[in-house]
């Protein structure tokens, strides 16, 4: 990616990507004002890499790709005290944009990741290496549309957007008194019963895994991430060590489902990359990934066992 980067004078600072901050929070901090804090925390994790993503970076992209999914989660999170509706149009932003960093993303968690073994394995097959200069083509090619898509107005429109509805709670408008009192609630009598209903539908979705269908086992995915989300967005409220097991005992469910998800769009990505299923490199990869998921479902029944008798933070 390092031809993708934009020149710069040797004496300036470094461009460089940034991780998510630490959402801080009281027990009698307003449910309310902890929904700013959260949806403000997840825009400026977003915008902090922004400089990282027209740098061409990798972990620039996924830091972004990121701070959207967590803004997106954030907003479902606090729905039975902010509707959808509220936020629909915001939402559709994000949408928009995601359809510019999904892609980038992919490729290259592909590329850097799935494959990276394989093309060191095999360094002289040319069919391999005609595959890759064809992927890192299309890869540039997305990245290319996603800086393009930062560019466009529609981008700091969408942050204004978003800046205006927390300032003014335009989402109160349209609420009932009792709606309203609800905000003032406490977080912590907000948060603990979300956090046990959501850990006792991961728990329902991944009993007996081996059976579940490769839509199951998405749709656990994303049961797992929105729990691992939430967790880490209410985490100060708990006692860190706990907290700190728990989140620990869902990215390793998430790290291993997340190698599962990447098998199916692997399958996507090669449709793209127009390779056929009769090609020697294709049938190499398929290989290589087929042995993958084997190897994870097998690593996945401890994780889920380390998961199931890990202590709810919440319940301490």
């Amino acid at each position: 990616m390092n031809a993708e980067k934009r020149s710069r004078p040797a004496n300036a600072q470094a461009v460089t990507h940034a991780k998510a901050s630490p959402v801080v929070l009281t027990a009698d901090t307003a449910s309310e004002e902890a929904f700013i804090a959260i949806v403000g925390a997840c825009l400026r994790h977003a915008e902090a890499n922004r400089p990282a993503v027209l740098d061409a970076q990798v972990e620039g992209v996924h830091q972004m790709r990121v701070a959207f999914r967590r803004l997106r989660s954030g907003l479902k999170i606090f729905r039975p005290l902010i509707p959808r509706e509220a936020s629909a149009e915001l939402v559709a932003g994000i949408r928009w944009l995601n359809g510019f960093l999904g892609p980038a993303r992919d490729w290259d968690v592909f590329l850097e990741e799935g494959m990276s073994p394989v093309f060191a394995r095999f360094p002289r097959k040319r069919g391999l290496r005609l595959f890759r200069a064809r992927a890192e083509a299309l890869r540039r090619s997305h990245y290319r549309s996603l800086r393009a898509a930062l560019n466009e107005p529609h981008y700091p429109l969408l942050l204004q957007q978003f800046a205006g509805w927390l300032e003014q709670r335009a989402w109160r408008e349209n609420l009932a008194d009792s709606q309203r009192e609800r905000l003032e609630e406490s977080v912590l009598e907000f948060a603990t019963p979300l956090l046990e209903t959501d850990h006792r539908r991961v728990l329902k979705r991944g009993d007996d895994f081996a059976r579940l269908s490769a839509e199951e086992r998405h749709a656990l995915r994303i049961r797992i991430k929105e729990l691992r989300y939430a967790q880490d967005f209410f985490a100060s409220l708990y006692p860190t060590a706990s907290v700190k097991l728990y989140l620990g005992a869902l990215a390793n469910l998430q790290d291993g489902l997340g190698v599962m998800n990447d098998i199916a769009v692997t399958q996507r990505l090669l449709d793209e990359a127009r390779l056929t299923t009769v090609s020697a490199a294709r049938q190499v990869i398929d290989g290589w990934y087929g042995c993958r998921l084997d190897i994870h479902e097998c690593r996945f029944a401890e994780s889920w066992r380390c998961f199931v008798e890990c202590e709810r933070p919440w319940k301490n």
